[in-house]
């Protein structure tokens, strides 16, 4: 059975619309019929996080909203990347094959350089842990975003410079772009970013959701006239949310007049609390009780330890250790 395998890192307050849309979903849908598993990139956050509290609290609310996403009965994997207790030894190990010269080719490395010129030593050996984060557990297919394609090349190099010098060990790991999911709009029509706050987040309360949604940049069309529904943000969002009846009978409102942008936006406030409806019940049940979630990641963070201690047990000796 084909293994899988996604992650976040809890650097954001909650999980908006992309995240769930461009890793998520995807995952959800290629998880079915491989052995899945989801962790939380905690490590990985601190390359910018570096307030306790604030992770602490990023991390928990992340923890319930990947279970409020997920079946009750989900048979997928989830575990805290903190918790591998070898995670860093298999790290250590692979960054004696791994050149220079491609850890200078790391684009997120280029990017943070040219903006801070002293950035930390965890930026630049992110592609060896998130190598580690792929490897340990004899990953077969990795769901990205389009811009994340160097990262799973970084992956499949340092995997090979390990194989090609001591042996074959690990798999090289593909990975998939779901083409239907590249361009997401968000609020403003611009491309999503923390200084524009131009996200909407899935579990906010009804009241901020609301506003946020009403916040949607649209054209200047007065109510009566007709509308183009294909150069409106507020459908694009409704076509990733809305059933394909639905969205006819929305497309038709937009093209006959005295329908406004308003009425658009609160039709599209609708389906997104009727399409989360479930999981945000779940989200706020883990507000008063989080016992289902600390005795899951109790024995799944075993399952993932006992993957990593296999797997670097058998480094040690092809290395000589």
């Amino acid at each position: 059975m084909k293994k899988i395998l996604t992650g976040i890192k809890p650097t954001w307050n909650g999980m908006h619309i992309w995240n769930y849309l461009g890793a998520f979903k995807p995952f959800l849908e290629l998880a079915e019929g491989k052995e899945a598993y989801i962790f939380i990139a905690d490590y990985h956050s601190l390359t910018s996080v570096h307030e306790a509290e604030t992770l602490k609290k990023n991390k928990l609310r992340l923890l319930k909203e990947y279970f409020a996403l997920l079946p009750h009965d989900t048979k997928i994997t989830v575990f805290e990347q903190s918790k591998v207790n070898r995670i860093n030894d298999i790290t250590w190990i692979l960054s004696s094959v791994t050149p220079l010269s491609l850890m200078l080719r790391w684009h997120s490395f280029k990017d943070s350089k040219n903006k801070n010129s002293d950035i930390n030593m965890a930026v630049f050996n992110y592609p060896l842990l998130m190598t580690s984060d792929i490897i340990s557990y004899d990953i077969d297919i990795v769901p990205i975003w389009k811009d994340q394609i160097q990262h799973m090349e970084f992956a499949r190099d340092i995997a090979w410079n390990f194989n090609n010098t001591y042996g074959e060990l690990f798999k090289l790991p593909d990975y998939h772009v779901d083409k239907n999911l590249q361009t997401i709009p968000w609020t403003d029509g611009r491309k999503m970013s923390k200084s524009y706050d131009n996200f909407i987040w899935i579990f906010d309360d009804e009241k901020t959701l609301k506003k946020k949604i009403m916040s949607i940049v649209t054209w200047s069309e007065t109510l009566e006239e007709p509308k183009d529904p294909k150069k409106c943000n507020v459908f694009a969002l409704i076509k990733l949310f809305a059933s394909s009846e639905k969205q006819k009978e929305i497309a038709k409102k937009y093209k006959a007049g005295n329908y406004g942008y308003g009425h658009a936006k609160l039709e599209l406030l609708e389906i997104i609390l009727e399409y989360f409806k479930e999981a945000r019940a779940r989200y706020y049940s883990f507000e008063n009780d989080m016992s289902y979630i600390e005795k899951k990641l109790s024995e799944w963070n075993k399952i993932a330890n006992k993957l990593a201690d296999e797997k670097y047990e058998k480094m040690m000796k092809m290395v000589g250790l």
